[in-house]
C-alpha cells in the first residue's frame, strides 16, 4: 500500500517550485480558491476551474494540472496516456480526468483526498514562503 501523505507532501512542494515566481499572497489566494472548488464541487470541477480562469493565467493552470495529475499517476498508478501532449488542450485534459478518474468511484475519492492534502500542504508552504 502506498502512503498518499508522502505523495501529497511531495506534490505540494512541487507546486511551490513550479509557481515560485508568483507573489506569496497571490499564490495563497489561488491555492485557497482551488481548494474551495475541489472541496465543494469535486475533482472534475477543480481542473475545469483551473482552465476557466483568465487566459493570461493559462500557464499557471497547466503547471498545476500537470503536477496534480502527475501525483495521481505516481501514487495511484492511473495511466494517462500522452498526458504531456494533452496539457495544452483543456478539453483533452478534462476528457482524461472524466474517463480515468471520475469514471471510478474508488479512484475519485482517493484523488480528491490526495489533492486536498496536496493543496493544504502547498497552502502552508506558500504561507511560509520567504521572498528572496
Amino acid at each position: 500500500m502506498k502512503n498518499l501523505d508522502y505523495f501529497a507532501a511531495k506534490s505540494g512542494q512541487n507546486i511551490l517550485v513550479a509557481l515560485k515566481s508568483m507573489d506569496k499572497k497571490e499564490l495563497e489566494k489561488l491555492i485557497n480558491d482551488i481548494l474551495l472548488v475541489l472541496h465543494g464541487n469535486g475533482v472534475y470541477a477543480c481542473i475545469l476551474y483551473l482552465y476557466a480562469r483568465e487566459k493570461k493565467k493559462t500557464e499557471t493552470a497547466e503547471k498545476l494540472a500537470k503536477e496534480m495529475l502527475g501525483s495521481v499517476r505516481e501514487s495511484l498508478g492511473i495511466d494517462f496516456e500522452d498526458l504531456n501532449e494533452k496539457m495544452n488542450n483543456p478539453e483533452d485534459v478534462l476528457r482524461v480526468v472524466n474517463e480515468k478518474i471520475c469514471n471510478n468511484t474508488g479512484s475519485l475519492f482517493l484523488v480528491k483526498d490526495l489533492w486536498e492534502r496536496t493543496l493544504v500542504y502547498a497552502r502552508y508552504g506558500a504561507k511560509a514562503k520567504v521572498k528572496n
